[in-house]
């Protein structure tokens, strides 16, 4: 039995962000199989092709639909398990699932990742996808596996959507891996790390050198209303020891010669003690990286010992998950047990010691008002970030969020699991909900108005840095400041639309 893990080729909006990145969750599976003794190979289809630009504004990473195929016919896999990242990443997901079925029906195709796990029963759904891995998968896909050479008992798989007489079956997720260190560090060699290495593209804002992810627990135990790691990961905190991290960290750095690592934990600094020691460790082992936590980490959990660590560790960032300026918001709705004094505490921690604080921030939660966008815009302008992401919230299936905004009514379920997949709802860029407190187009003159404070305080803060980093950025934020000025909140926002349309063609 052959198996070919695929991370299928995709498209994206250009101004998305990202584009292919080290496939670390197959790269575990890979792990899982070899150990297992199952014959395993992988094709990162999203690396083998160039990017191309379309006529939609968007771009194309990878293989053509006739190249996938050939090389899939090269490969002549008996089974293809397909990683699905992001909710946006499934319609790639769906018609590599197409062309494997178009070479062999009798080819078994398997899919996992956040949206499988989601939306396991509309994934499973479609004919083209005959199983879905829910939540984490090294042993329930091994599992999976062994029972096409059993009894196929596919009942007994925990975590597991799968057809049966034409009715999808769905196998609840209920046990997670409790010892990490039990499982295998990522298989870096069967994705061929080097080729990524190689691509020296900015990484969340980290720089352009020799990057690679890094995961060292899953989890996180916090409950905020719209995040949907419980539903992938399970509720409980579980880690790997500081000593199986910076193994992991010290075999990046000497075998391959990485020197910037992104931390893509749920929670990196939850358990500050953990924490420390790991800093404390990558310190006197005198390991040369810089790193950052893409992810987020919870402001709470922080402080001023913390941070002096984590700067002398090489710690150039920290993206700082604190929603909203508005306590209601923030602690009442959103559940973040966050007080207004440790965010202010905090941040000026980090630029005392150089490190970059970057801001996530979550706008038009049920409850938002003119009043505490206004008091997000005071955040902003106070504390300086490096970086701001404004994220509109979205219901995402698993999440208490969507719950309640299916219990008010404010998404139908059978019409929103198609709109979810759309590319700017999958990254949390477009309305998807109305209240009775806000329609859209105030969700996108409040994103806006948040936007113009965050550039503001850049060109007041940091001119000559802003300059030299990105010359075209910065003639954005001057143009968006000077209009808002100008013509005011309404007009320029207006006229920003317009040319932003006129760019996306």
């Amino acid at each position: 039995m052959r198996v070919l893990l695929l991370n299928p080729p995709f498209e994206t909006p250009k101004h998305a962000g990202l584009g292919v990145t080290f496939p670390l969750g197959l790269a575990y599976l890979a792990s899982a199989l070899d150990k297992a003794g199952i014959d395993v190979v992988a094709l990162d289809a999203a690396l083998e092709g160039p990017r191309e630009a379309t006529q939609r504004g968007t771009f194309n990473y990878g293989l053509s639909p006739e190249q996938l195929k050939n090389r899939m016919e090269q490969i002549k896999p008996d089974i293809v398990g397909m990683g699905c990242f992001f909710s946006s990443r499934f319609p790639a997901v769906l018609q590599a699932a197409r062309i494997v079925k178009s070479i062999d029906t009798k080819i078994i195709t398997v899919t996992g990742g956040i949206h499988p796990t989601l939306m396991p029963e509309k994934v499973c759904a479609y004919p083209e996808l005959d199983f879905a891995i829910i939540g984490e998968g090294e042993e329930s896909f091994v599992r999976l596996l062994k029972e096409f050479d059993g009894s196929r008992d596919f009942d007994s798989v925990d975590g597991l959507a799968f057809k049966r007489d034409g009715q999808v079956v769905i196998n609840a997720k209920r046990l997670f891996i409790e010892d990490l260190d039990a499982i295998r560090s990522p298989s870096w060699d069967i994705f061929h790390l080097e080729r990524y290495l190689d691509l020296h593209e900015e990484r969340w804002g980290l720089g352009r050198g020799r990057y690679a992810p890094v995961i060292t627990s899953r989890g996180c135990p916090y409950r905020c209303t719209f995040c949907s790691i419980h539903s992938v990961m399970g509720c409980a905190y579980r880690v790997h020891s500081p000593a199986r991290v910076l193994h992991e960290i010290e075999t990046l750095v000497s075998r391959y010669d990485v020197d910037e690592i992104s931390f893509e934990d749920d929670n990196l600094t939850y358990d500050k003690d953990r924490f420390i020691q790991i800093c404390k460790g990558i310190v006197e082992k005198k390991i040369g990286i810089k790193w950052n936590t893409p992810n987020g980490v919870h402001v709470g959990s922080l402080d001023e010992e913390a941070l002096a660590w984590a700067k002398e560790a090489g710690c150039d960032s920290l993206n700082l998950g604190i929603e909203s300026g508005d306590d209601h918001i923030r602690n009442h709705v959103i559940k973040k047990g966050l007080r207004h004094d440790k965010i202010y505490e905090v941040v000026s921690a980090c630029h005392r010691l150089g490190i970059k604080p970057n801001a996530y921030f979550v706008i038009a939660m049920p409850g938002e008002t003119d009043s505490s966008i206004n008091k997000t815009k005071k955040y902003i302008k106070d504390l300086r970030f490096n970086n701001l992401s404004l994220f509109i919230a979205t219901p995402t299936p698993g999440t208490k969020f969507y719950d309640d905004c299916v219990a008010k009514g404010y998404i139908k379920p059978d019409l929103y699991e198609d709109e979810f997949i759309d590319f700017e709802a999958a990254i949390f860029v477009q309305p998807s909900i109305e209240t009775p407190g806000f329609d859209r187009a105030r969700v996108e003159l409040w994103r806006y108005r948040l936007l113009e404070a965050y550039y503001e305080s850049c060109l007041r803060g940091g001119f000559c840095r802003w300059l030299i980093k990105s010359p075209r950025h910065w003639l954005g934020m001057i143009l968006t400041v000077a209009l808002y000025k100008i013509l005011g909140e309404k007009l320029s926002f207006s006229a920003i639309r317009k040319m932003q349309k006129v760019i996306r063609g």
